[in-house]
């Protein structure tokens, strides 16, 4: 999967490997009251993006009182535990914090729970995948603010455009739980490039491009910056490149919810 989902001729015609099912009837009864599945399912296959799934103001608020009582771990690394309120102390103590994560957050957090459950946004990816959606896990994060490096932030997903071969078909629901304007640390997308990559860009195993890579190939009104208010959200196929840009002026809280064709991480 690795290796030939990159193409787009092999995830149109995935479906021949699977069989034919009826797509679960969902409830109307969603969080999202607003949402137009079938307008979201059309900018999805056309731009591969679709902005604007608004939180609603209570189910922000429970994720930021989550964030607020439990422990985050730095750096990807398990082992160095600590609350959000106390990071200029650990930084005193440990050096650069450039990203940290909260643990299972659908498991430990309700609200998020109601998200991925959502009938909306569970019809939103079935219709998508053309198959029963299978949740493959959620992320909630921090970026910091941080004098971190070029090196530092490559390992962190930051920097380099690059697109998330999990599987040959996925779909990822972004929100952000802070303010996101230029400075800090807004989600960059290359509209439609999740169908129109250049053909050396899919016959090699490095994922990741430079911004002069894909400025080259790409038009730059594609080329798009998503900042936006506390509870903005949007949907992304993850085969589109994308980057997170290291927040300048204050931190970024974001919330990822995937769901795929498959779960290889079962």
């Amino acid at each position: 999967m690795f290796v030939f989902s990159r193409f787009q001729i092999i995830r149109s015609r995935i479906d021949i490997f699977y069989p034919k099912t009826e797509l679960e009837q969902y409830s109307e009864v969603s969080i999202f009251e607003n949402l137009d599945v079938e307008n979201i399912i059309q900018s999805l296959q056309e731009d591969g993006l679709y902005l604007g799934i608004q939180l609603p103001q209570t189910i922000v608020e429970e994720i930021l009182e989550f964030t607020e009582r439990e422990q985050c771990y730095a750096n990807l690394n398990p082992q160095l535990m600590f609350h959000v309120n106390s990071k200029e102390s650990w930084q005193e103590k440990y050096g650069s914090l450039v990203v940290s994560d909260y643990v299972d957050p659908e498991r430990n957090c309700r609200a998020i729970e109601k998200i991925i459950q959502d009938p909306k946004l569970l019809k939103i990816a079935a219709t998508y995948l053309n198959a029963k959606p299978v949740f493959t896990g959620s992320r909630l994060w921090w970026s910091f603010a941080t004098n971190a490096n070029f090196q530092e932030r490559l390992n962190f997903a930051q920097e380099l455009f690059h697109y998330d071969p999990t599987d040959y078909r996925s779909l990822k629901f972004f929100f952000y739980l802070t303010n996101v304007g230029s400075g800090n640390g807004p989600h960059v997308c290359v509209r439609g490039s999740h169908k129109n990559k250049k053909i050396s860009h899919q016959l090699t195993l490095f994922i990741g491009r430079s911004d002069r890579d894909i400025s080259q190939y790409y038009q730059q009104k594609d080329i798009l910056t998503i900042c936006g208010d506390v509870g903005f959200g949007f949907a992304e196929d993850p085969f589109c490149f994308h980057k997170g840009t290291p927040p300048q002026q204050g931190d970024r809280l974001m919330l990822q919810i995937e769901f795929c064709l498959n779960n290889y991480h079962f």
